[in-house]
């Protein structure tokens, strides 16, 4: 009723007259809200999309919805010195410009006040030399001045985060900074995990075991789109398989194709889906019903710093994953992994070939298995992240990084 008194009661009014007699209530403090005594971290993020997803955006999320800490990223670059009060560190994420090294010297004077960490995040190698021609976005750092600039950053943070072994050891072979830990990457289970259903990976089995599915996942950059390597990619060497057994398999890609197999996708003997959005992408994958994924790769350098992203991917799907026999994808069986295209028609016969079944059947709990002790939520992988947040390069009470820093 317009007019009445919108307090249920009197005691909470400021309209009610006090009480004859009622003691006055005395006035307490407002709590200090339970994110003040948390850890705060900053991120400055060079991409929204899955490189900062895996390696920034997804950690930062189980961070604060576990309440860890309070983290928060931008890619707008906050020079006032009292931004920082209170963060125990800031990441950066494969910073590269002029701009950005002075930005960093900046923060270094800015840690000299509010004494936080300084960490530089990359998931891929940044040295020109070591990035293939056929690399489509090889011209971003291309030029000695990214170089320099990337290195420059390195040598003034206090601890450089990437992927894996491989990758930290060439790192370490080419800047002084000799602070570089592994951190792999984790599958959230609210982004992919919850989509496994293994009864769906059995009669998908079934359902296509006279035309088995074969599924690559991958972007441009695996191609020799611009043919500046001569036709030598990723996918070259087993090209010729995939032409070859095209009647036998139903090869699925998703995201870009090889060039010379274009006349199949055109004519519809390969089948070829648009990229997806991150949101889009588990769901996608999950429902084209494939019986295997393949991970085919360039033995070079920098694919040996590459995570294995797709070998996880596919084991948290519950589905085998045939993978180039390389450092990148050392964690592996033995079975699933192939040095030469013979090898690899073989071997792709032998898993998904319906005679052998009851064996791929067998194998679906296992891959899952694989793909659980990579799941981000984990206590001991998300606690990888806050190890390097919280504690020093080589710190003692890293117990969870120490099992991917021997």
């Amino acid at each position: 009723m317009l007019g009445s008194n919108p307090f249920p009661s009197p005691f909470g009014s400021p309209f009610a007259n006090p009480q004859p007699g009622a003691a006055r209530k005395v006035q307490q403090k407002n709590p200090v809200p339970r994110e003040q005594n948390m850890p705060r971290f900053v991120n400055y993020l060079a991409d929204y999309s899955g490189c900062g997803h895996w390696r920034i955006l997804w950690p930062e999320q189980v961070i604060n919805m576990t309440q860890r800490g309070v983290s928060q990223s931008t890619t707008a670059m906050v020079a006032d010195p009292r931004w920082y009060a209170g963060v125990k560190c800031v990441k950066l994420q494969r910073q590269a410009s002029k701009s950005q090294v002075d930005f960093v010297k900046h923060l270094k004077k800015v840690q000299q006040e509010h004494g936080f960490k300084i960490i530089y995040e990359v998931d891929d190698v940044v040295f020109r030399e070591e990035i293939p021609d056929y690399n489509k976005f090889k011209f971003a750092f291309d030029t000695e001045e990214v170089r320099a600039n990337c290195v420059e950053i390195m040598e003034m943070v206090d601890e450089i985060t990437l992927t894996c072994d491989f990758m930290r050891n060439l790192f370490k072979s080419k800047i002084d900074n000799q602070k570089v830990t592994v951190i792999p990457n984790f599958v959230p289970h609210t982004w992919m995990g919850y989509l496994f259903d293994r009864k769906r990976v059995q009669q998908d089995f079934e359902k296509h075991k006279r035309k088995p599915r074969i599924l690559y996942t991958g972007s441009g950059a695996h191609y020799d789109v611009n043919n500046k390597n001569g036709g030598k990619d990723d996918m070259s060497e087993v090209n010729s398989i995939i032409r070859k057994t095209v009647d036998k398999y139903q090869w699925i890609f998703v995201g870009a194709y090889p060039p010379p197999l274009t006349d199949l996708v055109k004519s519809g003997k390969v089948e070829f889906h648009p990229w997806k959005s991150l949101l889009e992408f588990p769901g996608f994958i999950a429902n084209l019903g494939a019986q295997m994924m393949v991970a085919p790769l360039t033995v070079n350098n920098f694919n040996k710093s590459k995570s294995d992203i797709k070998f996880i991917e596919a084991c948290t799907l519950g589905i085998p994953c045939l993978c180039q026999d390389m450092d990148t994808y050392q964690n592996a069986p033995d079975d699933l992994k192939f040095k030469t295209p013979e090898e690899f028609e073989e071997k792709i016969d032998w898993i998904v070939n319906y005679k052998n079944r009851k064996r791929y059947f067998a194998n679906i709990d296992q891959l899952r298995e694989v793909g659980k002790g990579r799941t981000l939520e984990l206590d001991q992988n998300i606690g990888a992240h806050i190890e390097a947040l919280m504690t020093p390069y080589g710190a003692p009470q890293r117990k969870w990084l120490n099992k991917w820093n021997p």
